[in-house]
């Protein structure tokens, strides 16, 4: 269980330090392209180095798939913003955790008790509370169905890709982490470069904010294969979306003053409700 509490902890950190590099003098791939540099550099320095080359196959292709599958999901994630707007993009990715955790159900015979069933429904159908604004289907002078199959798209790659740590967890078990997210981290590396060209030096917040991103990212990414590993996908999925939500909501409020709708105070009610009945069926 500390393993998953860490990783909605840094988790937190990751979508906090996203939030402190949104700003207009920091130019988004350069953002992304430090935090790849520093999650590649610090794995390396970490001893990834020694275990890169024991990799299985699998596991160098699963990497360079995930890596791939992490600039993916960013380019559809504009794109839904551009075509639906950020709350409904926002919640679709949100709920996308519902892929890897009826993934974990069915290709991997996870069972859940009552309470647990219980959380798991509550979990998915609060999400879209946590929204800052009201969900709104269709903008002015879109159709609606444009919007919604870049929205679509984005809620299958998220889920996919999140899916990816429970097949790791479960066929190659005994896959060294750190060379693992090595190859994704890399990976991603190599296919954001090509968008710095022509691009001015990075300034010192996007250096910052791009150091913390990355930092952040490794300690989450690691603690959440380690959760993983010992917890079903059924529980840890839902338990750390709505732990990351809840805990930035709740930073968001204190530190930046954000007001909350009473929806999202419905949300962290219900959320706090899901987690113990999901933890409360496993007792």
């Amino acid at each position: 269980m500390i393993y998953l509490a860490l990783a909605i902890l840094f988790s937190s950190g990751v979508a906090l330090s996203m939030k402190g590099g949104n700003r207009v003098s920091v130019n988004l791939w350069q953002f992304l392209a430090v935090n790849y540099v520093v999650c590649t550099a610090g794995l390396i320095a970490w001893g990834a180095w020694k275990t890169l080359g024991t990799n299985s196959v699998f596991i160098w292709l699963l990497g360079i798939f995930t890596g791939l599958m992490y600039v993916l999901c960013l380019w559809l994630f504009n794109k839904a913003i551009q075509a639906q707007g950020l709350a409904l993009s926002t919640t679709l990715m949100r709920l996308s955790a519902a892929i890897p955790t009826l993934g974990s159900l069915v290709f991997f015979n996870e069972t859940t008790g009552w309470f647990q069933s219980l959380g798991i429904g509550l979990a998915f159908l609060c999400l879209p509370l946590a929204s800052r604004e009201p969900l709104r289907f269709g903008r002015s002078g879109l159709p609606f169905w444009h919007g919604i199959v870049w929205g679509l798209l984005l809620f299958a790659a998220y889920g996919i890709t999140d899916f990816v740590f429970k097949i790791q967890a479960e066929l190659a078990p005994k896959a060294d982490p750190k060379a693992f997210m090595a190859v994704i981290f890399g990976t991603a590396l190599v296919f954001t470069l090509p968008r710095l060209k022509g691009l001015k030096r990075p300034g010192r917040a996007c250096l910052f904010w791009g150091t913390a991103l990355g930092t952040t990212n490794v300690l989450a990414t690691w603690f959440w294969i380690r959760a993983l590993s010992l917890l079903p996908g059924a529980i840890a999925y839902p338990t750390l979306g709505l732990g990351v939500i809840a805990v930035t909501t709740l930073i968001s409020l204190v530190f930046w003053k954000e007001t909350l709708r009473p929806a999202n105070y419905l949300f962290l009610a219900m959320a706090c409700v899901a987690v113990f009945l999901i933890h409360a069926g496993g007792a």
